[in-house]
């Protein structure tokens, strides 16, 4: 999007933060050796500030409004945020909108609302909830939402009541490095003896482990496939695992019959490793219930794969064929397109052609185009109603910030480093 934004001569600053100092440095020159032209500014907050910890909130409410001050600062047309809700609750990431009182014309990425739309999985009672929510009421402060695909922008429309004429889906796309073309044989073979892979088995690359990827369905259908099958193909799971997922996977494994040996856990993969298993596999299975895009399944088609997929949001978009999908609630869907790919080899092949040509409907280049001509349409519309910028003499200064933060008895009160923390942050940004 930066470069497409200066390729229309725009100017662009990216804002980075120096509450995560380990590579900031490196990030900077990757940014301006990437991106010649575009202007990397930091700025400073008090930490820790991660959302998480109680006796953090007066932290990251200062550092919420030395954040959007620090943009404030730079008198933007336009400010884009690549990821609102993601952030700020278990690391020291810092994302607002409108809590300055500064009125600065803002467009959000709209990855999805699966906390909202799945909140019994995903946000009972409790701090996380009421966090969220916060975040939310941000989310609808934006004066634009670039949704990542046509469901995520449907989701946005319908469980956040916002405006459908501020809500533009601008697709997504992987990573051109799956298309590799310069994949052997002899690398994939060696990538499978690596985790103990023979040569017949169904790939999961999930991408974690929680309640809407859906693992413990995927189990169950691949084991009410006929003993044939399954002596055949291995069922494999590639992602990273975290203290007690393997013993989760491994008593989900026993409770439905299965040997050890037939449900393979590789643990993280590097990239070239996932390239090799996706172009190995006998079918990459996608048995999620809820994204906002699903990438793995794009990823996994650049690497030639035939997929089977869930009928569930923004997948069938992604995938657009209709015999590749299954009802990811009902095990005996899901087994009898796992078998179906191992026992018709017609249906395998036009699963592999049709993964040839999907791929080619999705582009960075596409998106950034669409995100940009939102984004100028917006910058117009504000034009014509005469808007203008604050200027930084116009801005709230230190002492009507920390009024501001004393005024909300709920963030606690400040020890006197916090406060000078505060001032320097606050001068530092000024510089």
């Amino acid at each position: 999007m930066a470069e497409e934004l200066i390729a229309r001569e725009h100017e662009v600053i990216f804002l980075v933060s120096e509450a995560f100092p380990d590579g900031l440095e490196e990030l900077k020159g990757d940014i301006s050796a990437r991106i010649p032209g575009a202007r990397v500014v930091s700025f400073s907050v008090p930490t820790p500030c991660a959302a998480a910890v109680p006796e953090n909130a007066w932290r990251q409410m200062a550092a919420r409004l030395l954040r959007e001050h620090a943009i404030a600062c730079l008198e933007p047309d336009f400010v884009h945020v690549p990821a609102l809700l993601a952030d700020g609750w278990g690391d020291d990431a810092v994302g607002s909108v409108g809590e300055l009182g500064v009125y600065i014309p803002t467009s959000l990425t709209q990855h999805d609302l699966i906390p909202l739309a799945m909140s019994d999985d995903y946000m009972p009672e409790g701090p996380f909830k009421d966090y969220y929510m916060k975040k939310l009421a941000g989310v609808r402060k934006a004066d634009l939402l670039l949704a990542i695909s046509d469901y995520s922008r449907k989701e946005a429309i319908e469980l956040l009541e916002f405006n459908a004429d501020k809500v533009v889906n601008i697709s997504s796309a992987a990573d051109e490095l799956f298309l590799d073309l310069s994949v052997t044989g002899k690398e994939v073979q060696a990538t499978l003896r690596k985790f103990g892979i023979g040569s017949g088995y169904f790939l999961y690359a999930p991408g974690g482990f929680d309640p809407r990827k859906n693992i413990g369905r995927l189990i169950e259908a691949y084991a009410m496939l006929p003993a044939d099958i399954r002596e055949q193909q291995t069922l494999v799971i590639a992602s990273k695992l975290y203290p007690g997922n393997r013993e989760s996977v491994e008593n989900n494994v026993a409770s439905n019959g299965l040997s050890s040996s037939k449900v393979i856990l590789t643990d993280y993969v590097e990239d070239k490793e996932l390239i090799h298993l996706y172009s190995g596999c006998t079918g990459y299975v996608f048995p999620s219930l809820h994204e906002g895009f699903g990438l793995p399944v794009l990823e996994a088609m650049l690497c030639g794969a035939p997929v089977l997929a869930s009928n569930q949001t923004c997948i069938p978009e992604v995938i657009d064929n209709e015999e590749a999908l299954f009802d990811p609630f009902s095990t005996v869907s899901i087994a009898e397109k796992m078998a179906r790919i191992v026992s018709d080899q017609e249906f395998r092949s036009r699963l592999i052609a049709h993964a040839r040509v999907q791929p080619e409907k999705f582009s960075w280049t596409l998106s950034a185009k669409r995100a940009v001509d939102a984004l100028e349409a917006k910058s117009l519309e504000l034009q014509e109603m005469e808007w203008r910028r604050s200027r930084r003499e116009e801005l709230p200064g230190i002492d009507e910030m920390l009024e501001f933060l004393d005024s909300d008895s709920s963030l606690g009160c400040p020890d006197e480093k916090d406060v000078k923390v505060f001032r320097q942050s606050y001068n530092q940004n000024m510089n």
